[in-house]
């Protein structure tokens, strides 16, 4: 197996794998999207009314749901095995007492290409945690925060 720089085994093939994913994920959410779409269901109404009969699309849309759901199954055991770092592992400069499940969080994600986060110290809710996370196109994927004591404002 090649090595990356990272120690990782196969890194870069396993991104590459990734980025397939979110390619084949987005299209099949597409064909979703079409067959369960008002204008598909016009047209088998048209169909049933020329005809007398229906084409019964319910098991195409019962494969690619599937499909979608196989797919984010091998996803989940790629990135797996992406991620060396477990929570416990993982530290975060300034915060000594955050819970495991932020930190197998920041830890999933921080190996990742275009996932950021920065840690700032606020009086009131004590350390907070801002995460940014980009596409490999540059658009926002998903961003958010955390905080130590998220409902001590109140």
């Amino acid at each position: 197996m090649a090595q990356s720089s990272s120690g990782n085994p196969a890194t870069r093939e396993y991104l590459q794998l990734l980025r397939l994913h979110e390619a084949l994920l987005n299209g099949l959410q597409s064909a979703r999207a079409e067959l369960s779409a008002p204008d598909t269901a016009g047209l088998v109404e048209k169909i049933k009314a020329r005809t007398g009969s229906a084409p019964d699309l319910a098991p195409v849309k019962t494969a690619v749901e599937e499909a979608i759901r196989a797919l984010k199954m091998s996803e989940s055991e790629i990135q797996g095995a992406v991620v060396e770092v477990t929570g416990a592992d993982f530290e975060v400069d300034g915060i000594s007492n955050m819970p495991a499940y932020l930190k197998r969080f920041l830890a999933e994600r921080s190996t990742q290409p275009g996932f950021s986060y920065d840690v700032s110290q606020d009086e009131v809710r004590g350390w907070v945690v801002r995460w940014k996370e980009y596409t490999h196109k540059g658009t926002v994927r998903g961003y958010g925060q955390f905080y130590e004591r998220p409902y001590a404002w109140l």
